[in-house]
């Protein structure tokens, strides 16, 4: 099975890129084909999110290296080192749907130390996705930032799981560009009691909690 992997970039969070060059480095089951979307391939004209254009160039560039399926991965959140593995593992056995993740995303607020469950039981966010590639559906306009709710809407075959432990944590900064909206204005739904700074202690690997909680002192 040949695995491929897409992580846009816009260039404005070199310390996050290099700490996810470091778990795309230590996952269990490497790709075999990876893909940074950074300035080289899309350039950056305005500060309009760009995001859907980014995921499409590397899409059809996966599609392209004959590839049976393809993860989006974001440079800024946390990867469990046996994420690949487990989603791969997960994705086979569920029939490797046209379009597979998880059912749920925890987001965590490093200003705020704090964080939220989403859960979401029909589709995935982004940064939790497999797609399989050459499916000829119709992308949404590129300055769109919501492309992962675009392409659960609009690909039939789809199914999730739920992992039995925490394989990823989408993470909040305010370094570069935002994406969706509702990480800056709705921060009432971050919690402290169940989502202090002892998630990232309990789940994270050593390397990845040192960088996430000294990443604003640094």
């Amino acid at each position: 099975m040949k695995i491929g992997v897409i992580c846009p970039d816009r260039g404005d969070r070199p310390k996050f890129l290099n700490n996810f060059k470091r778990m795309l480095e230590n996952q269990t089951l490497q790709p075999d084909e990876v893909l940074i979307v950074g300035l080289d391939e899309v350039k950056v004209t305005d500060k309009k999110p760009d995001i859907t254009k980014r995921y499409r160039y590397g899409y059809d560039y996966m599609s392209k290296k004959g590839v049976d399926v393809i993860a989006l991965m974001e440079n800024d959140d946390w990867y469990s080192p046996d994420y690949l593995k487990t989603m791969i593992a997960e994705w086979v056995k569920n029939g490797k749907p046209d379009i597979f993740g998880t059912n749920y995303t925890i987001y965590y607020n490093l200003h705020l130390n704090k964080g939220f469950t989403f859960n979401h039981k029909r589709r995935s966010s982004a940064m939790s996705t497999l797609i399989k590639p050459n499916l000829g559906f119709k992308w949404c306009a590129e300055h769109e930032p919501y492309t992962d709710i675009h392409l659960w809407h609009h690909i039939q075959d789809k199914k999730t799981f739920e992992p039995s432990q925490h394989i990823c944590i989408g993470i909040k900064h305010g370094t570069g560009l935002c994406g969706g909206r509702h990480h800056t204005d709705r921060l009432n739904r971050y919690e402290a009691k169940k989502y202090d700074i002892s998630l990232l202690q309990q789940t994270m690997d050593e390397a990845s909690y040192k960088f996430y909680t000294n990443y604003l002192h640094e």
